[in-house]
C-alpha cells in the first residue's frame, strides 16, 4: 500500500459514531477502531511511558534550583582506644555514641548550567509529546488504510457477486437454447468456462476480504479475529478546489502542523541548549553550605558541685594550722541524659565553596566538541524531516492531479461501456453476435467498473491526505 494512500486521516470518517448489529454480528465503527488501537499499541504505550520519564526530568530540573537537605543520623560501639565524639578525650573505655545533623547546599552559580539543564529537559518533554502525536497519528492513519481498504474490497466483491449472477443466468438461458437446438453445443461451453473465471474472481474477491479484515483485526490486537467486519460508508467525492493550491503553500502550513517536524525542531533546540550547558562545565562554581549537628556520649556525665566547711590546708612558718573555711567541690555525678547532651553539643556552621576547573583531562573540551557535534547532527535531522515533507507533499499533489483525471476517465469509461454492454446484450439476443463478443462487452463493463471503484477510492485518499498535510486534519 502506498504511503499517500496510508496518509488518508481518521477526521474524515468520524461521522461513524455508532455500533450496529446485522444478524447478531457487530459491527466496528471507524472510531472504535482507532480508539482501540490507540489504546492497545505498545509502540504508543512504551513512547507515553517516555514522555512521563521526560516529566520526571524537568521535575529534577526545577529542583537543581534550590537547595539541596539531608539528615544524618548514626548510633556507633566503640571499643578499645578511641576518642570521645564529646570531650575528644582519648579513652580505652568502652562507650556508646550517637550523632544528629542536618546539612544543606546551595548552588548559587554554575555557569548557568541548572537553568540550562532545566530549559533542556523542558524541550525533551515536548519533543516526546510530539514523538506520542505523531505515533498517535500514525497508528490512526494505518487503522483509517486499513478500514478504507475493507469498504473497497467489499465494492470489489460486490461487483464480482454481480458478475457471477449474470453469468450464471446466461448459463440457464444458453442451456435452454442448446436444448431447442437454437445455439450449438459449443456456445454452452463457452460460457460456462465464462462461469468458472467469474466464479474464481468472486473467490478471490472474497479471500481479499477476508485477508483486509483480519489485518485490521490484528492491528487492534483483537483477541478473537473471527466474524470481525466493520460498518459501511458511503464515501462522498471531495472538493477538488484544494488542487488550486500550489505545493509549496502546503507545505507551509503543513510546517506547522505536523507533529513530526515540531519534535525535529524541537530536538534542534534541545541539542542547542545541550553546547550551553556544555560550556557552562568551565564556570568556577560557588556553593553555600550550612550545617547544624550534635552528638550523644555515655561517657559523658553530669558535675556534682557542693561547699566545703573547716579543713586544714597547711601551717605556717611558726607552726600554726592554717584552715580553708569555703571553696567548692566538684564530683561526677550520673550519665548525661540524651535532650541535656543535645542541647550541649550542638554546633553550627555556614560557608561557601568554589570550585574552579583548571585541568579535566580533555573531558571539559570533549564534552563541548560532542555538545557541538550533536547540534549539528539534530540540524542535519530537521532539515531532512523538512526535506522529506516536501517531498511526501510535491508527490501527493500531483498524485492527487494525477488521480482526479484517473477518476474521471474512469467515470467516462463505464459510461461508454455501459452503452457497448446494452448494444452487445441486444444484438446477442437477436443472434448479430456470438457468445465470445457479448463475453468481450460485459467483461468490458465489469473491469470499468472496478477501475472506476478503485480510481474513486484512490482519489478519495490523496485530496485527503493534502487535506492533512494543509490543516493538520481531514473536514469530513
Amino acid at each position: 500500500m502506498s504511503t499517500p494512500f496510508r496518509h488518508l486521516l481518521i477526521s474524515s470518517f468520524l461521522l461513524i459514531l455508532s455500533y450496529s448489529t446485522a444478524e447478531g454480528q457487530t459491527l466496528w465503527t471507524l472510531r472504535a477502531c482507532i480508539d482501540t488501537a490507540l489504546e492497545n499499541n505498545i509502540q504508543i504505550q512504551q513512547t507515553e511511558i517516555q514522555a512521563q520519564i521526560a516529566d520526571n526530568a524537568v521535575d529534577a530540573g526545577y529542583g537543581g534550583l534550590f537547595p539541596t537537605v539531608n539528615a544524618s543520623a548514626g548510633y556507633n560501639w566503640n571499643f578499645g582506644l578511641n576518642i570521645d565524639p564529646v570531650t575528644n578525650l582519648a579513652s580505652r573505655d568502652n562507650r556508646q555514641t550517637n550523632s544528629l545533623a542536618l546539612n544543606a547546599q546551595w548552588t548559587l552559580f554554575n555557569g548557568m548550567r541548572n537553568f540550562n539543564t532545566l530549559s533542556q529537559a523542558r524541550l525533551d518533554r515536548m519533543a516526546r509529546v510530539y514523538q506520542v502525536e505523531d505515533m498517535k497519528n500514525n497508528t490512526s492513519l494505518t487503522v483509517a488504510s486499513q478500514y478504507v481498504q475493507i469498504l473497497l474490497n467489499k465494492e470489489i466483491l460486490k461487483i464480482a457477486e454481480e458478475q457471477l449472477r449474470v453469468t450464471e443466468l446466461q448459463v440457464v438461458r444458453m442451456q435452454q437454447l442448446v436444448d431447442a437446438g437454437a445455439q450449438p453445443q459449443g456456445s454452452l461451453y463457452d460460457i460456462q468456462a465464462q462461469q468458472a473465471r467469474d466464479k474464481q474472481t468472486f473467490v478471490s474477491a472474497q479471500n481479499n476480504l477476508a485477508i483486509s479484515q483480519l489485518q485490521l483485526a490484528q492491528t487492534l490486537q483483537l483477541q478473537k479475529t473471527a466474524g470481525f467486519d466493520v460498518m459501511p460508508y458511503n464515501l462522498q467525492d471531495p472538493d477538488a478546489s484544494l488542487l488550486s493550491m500550489t505545493p509549496e503553500a502546503i507545505f507551509e502550513a503543513a510546517l506547522d502542523n505536523q507533529p513530526s517536524v515540531k519534535a525535529s525542531e524541537t530536538a534542534y533546540e534541545s541539542a542547542v541548549q545541550g553546547v550551553k550547558l556544555a560550556k557552562g562545565a568551565a564556570w568556577p562554581s560557588l556553593s553555600l553550605f550550612a550545617s547544624i549537628a550534635t552528638n550523644y556520649s555515655n561517657q559523658v556525665r553530669d558535675l556534682e558541685i557542693g561547699q566545703r566547711g573547716p579543713a586544714p590546708i597547711g601551717t605556717t612558718t611558726s607552726g600554726d594550722i592554717v584552715n580553708d573555711f569555703g571553696g567548692l567541690t566538684v564530683a561526677q555525678g550520673d550519665i548525661k541524659d540524651f535532650s541535656a547532651q543535645y542541647n550541649d553539643n550542638i554546633n553550627e556552621f555556614v560557608g561557601f565553596s568554589l570550585s574552579i576547573p583548571i585541568w579535566t583531562g580533555f573531558q571539559l573540551k570533549n564534552g563541548i566538541r560532542n555538545a557541538r557535534l550533536n547540534e549539528e547532527q539534530s540540524r542535519l535531522q530537521l532539515q531532512d524531516t523538512r526535506n522529506q515533507l516536501r517531498q511526501t507533499i510535491e508527490r501527493a499533489y500531483a498524485d492527487a492531479k494525477a488521480a482526479l483525471e484517473t477518476f474521471a476517465s474512469a467515470k467516462t469509461s463505464v459510461k461508454a461501456n455501459e452503452e457497448a454492454f446494452k448494444y452487445a446484450s441486444v444484438r446477442f439476443e437477436n443472434g448479430a453476435i456470438n457468445q465470445f463478443d457479448y463475453e468481450n462487452a460485459r467483461n468490458g463493463l465489469t473491469q470499468a467498473q472496478a477501475q472506476l471503484a478503485q480510481a474513486r477510492y484512490d482519489y478519495v485518499f490523496r485530496i485527503k491526505t493534502l487535506e492533512f498535510y494543509l490543516t493538520g486534519s481531514i473536514q469530513p
